[in-house]
C-alpha cells in the first residue's frame, strides 16, 4: 500500500511515466546543500568534473544523506517497492547562458534493467524553461526507441533517432521540488538562458529485485533488503571526499563497470571513467 502517492499518481506514473513537482525538501536544504557544493567547488576545482559526475554518493556523505532524506525514499518505495538500492547520484548543473543541453534519450537504452528503476531529479535552485528544465515525452516509457551512440563527458551515450517533440511536457519545478521518470522514459533538456545557475542532483534508484540485461550493478541499499544478492552492494560515504572514499568509488567502478551510465564493455576492454589523477 503506497505511503505517500495517491491511486491516480500511481496510474499516472505507470502510464506516463513522470510525475513533477512533488514538495519534498525545504529551501533550508537546499541552501546547505549548494553550500556544501560551492564549497568543495572553490575548494578542489581540479577535482569538480569527475566528483560531481558518476556516482557521487560515494564520496560526499552531504550527497547521501540527501538523497537517502526518509520523504524521498518513501515517495520511491510508493513506485518501485520496499527493497531499494541507490545505484547513482550526478550533479546537473548549467551556468548562466550556457549553451549546455541534453539531447532525447532513455537511460537504461545501452543496458536495460528489469523491473524498470527511477530517476528523480531534485531540484536544488528553480528548474524552469527558461534555465533549461528537464523535459519529458509522456507515454515513452513503453518501449526502448532505437538510438544511436555519441560522445559526451568521455563516454558514449545513447540519443534516440527521433521523437515527436509535439507533446513534450517541460518539468518545471520549484526549488525543493523534485521530478521523478521512468528509466525508459523520453527525457532531454535544453540551453540555460537566464542569468542564474540550474542547480540539480539527479539520482538512481534501483528494486533490489531488478536484473541488468549485462553485467551486475551496484548500489548502495537505502531501505529493506538485498536478500537475492543481485546487486553487488556500495559501501556508505564516511565524511566528505576522503581518500578512503575515493578509493571505494574506484574499487566500486572497476568491480563493476557495466552500468546504465557507462554501458556494456566490449569483448576485452578495460573499464575507463574520469577519475582523480594519480
Amino acid at each position: 500500500m503506497a505511503k505517500i502517492l495517491s491511486e491516480t499518481q500511481l496510474q499516472h506514473f505507470q502510464s506516463q511515466g513522470y510525475l513533477a513537482g512533488l514538495d519534498v525538501f525545504s529551501i533550508e536544504q537546499c541552501e546547505k546543500f549548494r553550500t556544501h557544493t560551492e564549497e568543495f567547488e572553490h575548494r578542489y576545482p581540479e577535482d569538480v568534473s569527475w566528483a560531481l559526475d558518476i556516482k557521487c554518493n560515494l564520496l560526499f556523505d552531504w550527497v547521501y544523506e540527501l538523497s537517502t532524506f526518509p520523504l524521498l525514499l518513501d515517495i520511491v518505495s510508493d513506485l518501485i517497492g520496499p527493497d531499494v538500492l541507490l545505484t547513482n547520484s550526478i550533479f546537473r548543473i548549467k551556468e548562466p547562458v550556457s549553451p549546455t543541453h541534453y539531447g532525447w534519450h532513455q537511460d537504461a537504452a545501452r543496458i536495460e534493467v528489469n523491473p524498470a528503476f527511477v530517476i528523480v531529479y531534485i531540484s536544488i535552485s528553480d528548474a524552469t524553461t527558461e534555465n533549461g528544465c528537464l523535459r519529458v515525452i509522456p507515454g515513452s516509457n513503453q518501449q526502448i526507441e532505437p538510438f544511436h551512440l555519441t560522445s559526451y563527458a568521455e563516454r558514449q551515450v545513447a540519443r534516440v533517432n527521433e521523437v515527436d517533440e509535439s507533446s513534450a511536457v517541460d518539468m518545471v519545478l520549484q526549488q525543493g521540488q523534485v521530478g521523478i521518470f521512468d528509466c525508459n522514459t523520453i527525457h532531454g533538456s535544453s540551453s540555460n538562458n537566464s542569468r542564474n545557475r540550474r542547480f540539480a542532483l539527479v539520482n538512481d534508484y534501483s528494486p533490489a529485485t531488478a536484473q541488468q540485461s549485462v553485467g551486475t550493478g551496484s548500489g548502495q541499499l537505502v531501505r529493506g533488503s538485498n536478500s537475492r544478492k543481485l546487486w553487488g552492494e556500495e559501501p556508505k560515504p564516511q565524511g566528505s571526499f576522503t581518500q578512503g572514499n575515493i578509493m571505494g568509488r574506484r574499487m566500486i567502478l572497476n568491480t563493476y563497470p557495466e552500468n546504465v551510465l557507462m554501458g556494456p564493455l566490449a569483448k576485452g576492454q578495460q573499464p575507463s571513467f574520469a577519475d582523480q589523477q594519480l
